[in-house]
């Protein structure tokens, strides 16, 4: 059986076992495992899928985003094919592709830029803000959120990922953390703050709710 995600044809698989609860997972793109309880007929569980298409279409996002980091090399919104040489003595582009020695030296590559791409950002654009506290910039990587600020200890923390993303993306992140010192919650108030450095926060917003 096949059912159609986000313009991909994705083969369930169902494995039924002897519990109560119904589990779906999207080991790949193309693949949607479902384990359900050992009675439960086929026409109920697709019953289930279709009821739960949007929800299921999100995550089948992150898997093709899971899918497409492990075939390609993602780098301030664009995708490049990694190519390796021993020889080699710094980290490069050229066009689709990106030149290192090895991964480990790609990996520092990126670790090193990313800390000073977001600083160069944060400073940018801290200075369209004014009545904000001095705070401390932090990077890591998070599995469920681009950015926190923490107000009590002023700090803001920024997840490595989104160097991955667009410089659009990145700079609406720190928009967003930077009017949190304005409001700590997310109320209409807070979102005019957002609204005023950043007019199309919405349409990014959408696509960066579906990429974590």
């Amino acid at each position: 059986m096949f059912i159609t995600f986000n313009d991909i044809d994705v083969e369930i698989n169902i494995e039924k076992k002897h519990n109560k609860n119904m589990y779906f997972r999207f080991p790949n793109s193309k693949t949607l495992n479902v384990s359900c309880p050992s009675l439960m007929p086929k026409a109920l569980v697709m019953s289930y899928i279709k009821k739960n298409y949007e929800s299921l279409r999100k995550m089948h996002l992150k898997a093709i985003n899971n899918d497409e980091s492990e075939e390609y090399f993602c780098f301030k919104g664009k995708r490049y094919i990694r190519v390796f040489d021993e020889s080699l003595k710094e980290v490069y582009f050229d066009q689709d592709f990106v030149y290192a020695k090895d991964e480990k030296e790609l990996n520092k590559f990126i670790k090193k830029y990313t800390k000073e791409y977001f600083m160069d950002e944060v400073n940018y654009i801290k200075r369209y803000f004014t009545n904000i506290p001095q705070f401390s910039l932090r990077i890591r990587k998070m599995t469920t959120r681009w950015g926190v600020c923490n107000r009590t200890d002023n700090v803001v923390t920024l997840n490595s990922e989104l160097v991955k993303r667009t410089k659009e993306e990145l700079d609406y992140v720190i928009v967003h953390e930077l009017c949190h010192f304005y409001e700590g919650n997310h109320s209409k108030k807070f979102w005019d703050h957002v609204s005023n450095y950043c007019p199309n926060y919405k349409e990014i917003r959408k696509v960066m709710k579906e990429a974590i």
